[in-house]
């Protein structure tokens, strides 16, 4: 499997802890990924200068959500466009030196290690997600969440008749029915949970496994509850259920729509 963090149209910055700070939509990441390439744009490319310019740019930024996971301040912008994130003080980021030593981890770490989805996803899947987001914001939300993928692609499949395929991608509505659908993530209530999957913050900072108490709603469970866990549709994480489980299936419904053409 090629790496998921640069595809041919995608790029993911998770693992340097992109998505792990209070503010955490769209535009408040983008400004915060602008600051550190401009910040580093000026900086010698040496051990000290880039360790100090961490520092700084660390200072200013908001706490960690998941203190555990750790967030590297050298995650930027690597094309002038500014559509691509990756590490800035990687070798061929640099033009030379290797300065990842610099970041929160060493540079060892940074070239060994691969997230979880790289066992889990199929080549086919991620290639499908690439297409899909295209970006490098939402591809990074879905393509770490491996079961809201799969819950996603079984649950289309299931009104369709056919699950979805690389070569449905070829049509332009069903990129978009698909898309609409994984961006959920990027739609929830501020301070919701489900931007990191079924899981909820524990009072030690690591992730705890959430459910839906359906019998406290005094209602059935949802043909979409594992779709709806991914997307924190527990009430306490801010979001309303029954407003999130018709959007759900409304962009289930018009998703298979297109996927029948």
């Amino acid at each position: 499997m090629n790496p998921l963090c640069q595809r041919a149209h995608s790029s993911c910055g998770a693992c340097c802890g992109l998505y792990n700070r209070d503010g955490h939509g769209e535009a408040e990441i983008r400004a915060r990924l602008d600051a550190r390439t401009d910040a580093l744009a000026g900086v010698p490319r040496t051990r000290d200068a880039f360790r100090e310019a961490a520092r700084r740019l660390s200072a200013t930024e908001p706490a960690p959500l998941f203190p555990s996971v750790r967030v590297c301040p050298l995650l930027g912008w690597l094309d002038p466009a500014r559509t691509r994130v990756g590490c800035l003080a990687h070798p061929a980021t640099t033009g030379g030196p290797d300065l990842r030593d610099e970041g929160v981890y060493d540079a060892s770490i940074c070239e060994t290690f691969l997230c979880p989805s790289h066992s889990w996803l199929t080549e086919a899947e991620a290639d499908e997600i690439d297409v899909v987001c295209a970006d490098a914001h939402l591809y990074g939300l879905v393509v770490t969440d491996v079961p809201f993928v799969r819950a996603v692609l079984e649950a289309v499949g299931r009104l369709a008749g056919e699950k979805p395929g690389r070569t449905h991608l070829d049509r332009p509505e069903v990129r978009s029915a698909l898309r609409r659908l994984f961006a959920l993530k990027e739609e929830l209530e501020p301070g919701s949970e489900g931007l990191f999957g079924a899981f909820r913050p524990g009072q030690d900072g690591e992730p705890v496994p959430r459910s839906i108490d359906y019998a406290a709603l005094d209602r059935d469970a949802s043909p979409w509850d594992a779709i709806l866990l991914c997307v924190g549709a527990d009430p306490r994480s801010g979001n309303d259920l029954d407003r999130l489980e018709g959007e759900v299936r409304e962009r289930l419904e018009g998703a298979a729509r297109a996927l029948r053409g």
